[in-house]
C-alpha cells in the first residue's frame, strides 16, 4: 500500500511539472499586459476588446495569457496519465482534463482522471492483445475506445456533479479562511515556516505543493505567501554575509554573492551552504524568518490583482506590492541579524557540522 501510495504522489508531481510552465507562462502574459497597462493609467483592459492600437495588443495578449491558463486541466489530466502509461494514455488523459473544466471539478477531477485514464490505459495496453494484420487496432481504436469510453462513464457520468461540489466546498472553505484575517495570518505562519523548514525536503515540498495546488485551482492568496517565503533564507544570508562579512569564510562569502541572485529568482536551496553549518540554530531562524515574512504580507493584504509569480519580481503581480516587499525585508532581516548573533561561520569545528544531517538530503531545485 505504501508503494501505491508513493507512485501515485510521483505521478501526481509529475503531472503538476508539466501543468506548472504552461500556468506560469499564462500568468506571465496576463502579468506584462496587466504592468503595462498600469503604466499607461488603464487598469481595465477588457474595455478595449474592440478597439485598436497597443490598448487591442495588451488586451489581446492578457486574453491569450488567460487561455493558456485555462489549459491547466487538460495539461495536468494528459500528464498524470502519461507518467504511468506513456504516450498511450495521453487521449484518456486529455479527455479527463476537458471533463474536469466541463464539470467545474477543477484541479481534483483533473488528477483523478488522469490516473484513471493512466492505469486503464495501462491495463489494456498489457492486457488486450491482438496478432496479425488487425494487430494496430489495439493502439489506434480498442485502447481509446475503452479509455476515453471510461472518462465519460466514470468521470462525467458517475462522478461529475460530485466532484464539482467537493472541489467548490474546497474552494470556497480555502477562500473563506483567506478573507479571515486571523485564518489569514496563521495560514501565512505555517506555510512559511514550512518552507523555509527544510529547503526542498519533504516539509517544504508539502507547503509548496499545497500552495500550487491551490494555485492552480485559481485560489492566488497561499502561493503569495509561499512565494515570498521562498526567497526571504537566501537573502537573508547574502545580508547576514554583507552585514558582517568578517563573520564568513570564503567559501561562503561566495556564498553569499551567489545566494543574493538565487533569492531574487526564489531559489531557497541558496540558503542550503549556510543552514548546514549548524542547522540546530540556524533551522528554527529560518522558520521564524519565513513565518514573519509571509505574516507580514498577510498582515497588509498583498492579495493578487493577477495570477502571482514567484521571486522577489512577483510584488508586482500583487495588490499593494510594499508590502509584499516588507514581508521580504522583515524576514531577509531576521536571518541576517540572528545568524550572525548565533553561529560564527568562520567556525570549522565538528561540533557544529556534526549537526549537518539534520537538513534533508534530497534537494529539489523550484523556482516558484
Amino acid at each position: 500500500m505504501k508503494k501505491i501510495m508513493i507512485d501515485i504522489k510521483n505521478h501526481l508531481m509529475t503531472g503538476i511539472s508539466y501543468a506548472l510552465p504552461v500556468i506560469i507562462a499564462g500568468s506571465l502574459m496576463v502579468a506584462v499586459a496587466k504592468i503595462i497597462g498600469l503604466i499607461v493609467g488603464e487598469p481595465n483592459l477588457d474595455a478595449f476588446a474592440k478597439s485598436d492600437g497597443l490598448m487591442n495588443w495588451l488586451y489581446l495578449t492578457q486574453d491569450v495569457g488567460f487561455k493558456i491558463i485555462g489549459l491547466m486541466n487538460y495539461v495536468l489530466g494528459a500528464y498524470v496519465a502519461f507518467s504511468i502509461a506513456g504516450k498511450k494514455g495521453l487521449a484518456a488523459g486529455f479527455t479527463a482534463g476537458l471533463i474536469a473544466s466541463m464539470t467545474g471539478s477543477g484541479f481534483l477531477g483533473a488528477v483523478l482522471g488522469g490516473l484513471l485514464a493512466g492505469y486503464s490505459s495501462e491495463w489494456v495496453g498489457r492486457k488486450i492483445r491482438i496478432t496479425g494484420s488487425a494487430s494496430s487496432s489495439v493502439p489506434l481504436i480498442i485502447l481509446p475506445f475503452i479509455t476515453v469510453g471510461l472518462q465519460v462513464v466514470i468521470m462525467l457520468l458517475l462522478l461529475g456533479d460530485v466532484l464539482s461540489w467537493i472541489n467548490a466546498t474546497l474552494m470556497g472553505w480555502v477562500q473563506q479562511m483567506t478573507e479571515d484575517g486571523t485564518s489569514t495570518v496563521m495560514l501565512a505562519a505555517v506555510l512559511g515556516g514550512m518552507i523555509c523548514f527544510d529547503l526542498g525536503g519533504p516539509v517544504n515540498k508539502a507547503a509548496w505543493g499545497t500552495a500550487n495546488v491551490l494555485f492552480l485551482s485559481g485560489v492566488y492568496l497561499p502561493a503569495i505567501l509561499v512565494n515570498v517565503a521562498i526567497i526571504i533564507p537566501p537573502l537573508g544570508y547574502a545580508a547576514a554575509r554583507f552585514l558582517r562579512p568578517h563573520n564568513f569564510n570564503q567559501t561562503l562569502k561566495e556564498a553569499g554573492n551567489g545566494a543574493v541572485i538565487m533569492g531574487i529568482l526564489g531559489i531557497s536551496e541558496g540558503a542550503i551552504p549556510f543552514t548546514l553549518r549548524n542547522p540546530a540554530r540556524l533551522i528554527p531562524i529560518n522558520v521564524l524568518a519565513g513565518a514573519l515574512g509571509a505574516m507580514t504580507v498577510a498582515l497588509f493584504k498583498a492579495y493578487p490583482i493577477m495570477p502571482p509569480l514567484g521571486g522577489l519580481y512577483g510584488g508586482f503581480t500583487v495588490g499593494h506590492p510594499w508590502a509584499y516587499f516588507l514581508g521580504a525585508l522583515v524576514g531577509t532581516a531576521v536571518i541576517a541579524i540572528g545568524a550572525n548573533l548565533l553561529v560564527n561561520f568562520n567556525d570549522e569545528s565538528a561540533e557544529e557540522n556534526a549537526a549537518a544531517p539534520a537538513v534533508n538530503e534530497e534537494i529539489d531545485i523550484k523556482f516558484d
